[in-house]
């Protein structure tokens, strides 16, 4: 029940959350800015990459909090290894390499929250438990 009630407050907490498809333009154009001898070109990839790492940050600080509630009642929603830590350059990197191997139609796939996407990664890359409860959590969060 605990963990049926943490799920549901993360859900509300991203459903107002930006898409994937406007956090992946912001990605895949900020080496491009930084190539950019245009000081408004470096500012604006400076600023960029700030608003993904705090993006990062507040996710990754959001699903560890979850974890540890689930983790108190005994279910954890996911088991990080040893010496992993879910800090925003990990966060990142799980976010972009979920969404590129996400296998969904681009239209679907860009629908999704950042959240969603980055909650899918997680489950993906830091399982535990059974399979049957990572599926239902999952499926609860994406609404499938």
């Amino acid at each position: 029940m605990r963990s049926l009630l943490i799920a549901l407050t993360f859900i509300s907490s991203i459903a107002q959350a930006d898409t994937i498809n406007n956090y992946m333009n912001i990605a895949n154009n900020i080496p491009q800015m930084e190539i950019k001898a245009d000081p408004q070109a470096q500012a604006w990839a400076r600023s960029a990459r700030h608003v993904l790492t705090i993006t990062c940050e507040s996710i990754a600080e959001t699903i560890l909090q979850a974890n540890e509630t689930a983790k108190a009642s005994g279910k954890p929603l996911f088991c990080l290894p040893a010496g992993v830590q879910l800090n925003p350059i990990v966060m990142n990197e799980l976010i972009v390499q979920t969404y590129k191997e996400m296998s969904s139609q681009q239209s679907d796939k860009d629908k999704m929250t950042v959240s969603q996407i980055a909650w899918l990664g997680i489950n993906k890359k830091f399982a535990c438990g059974s399979a049957a409860e990572i599926a239902h959590v999952s499926s609860a969060l994406t609404g499938r």
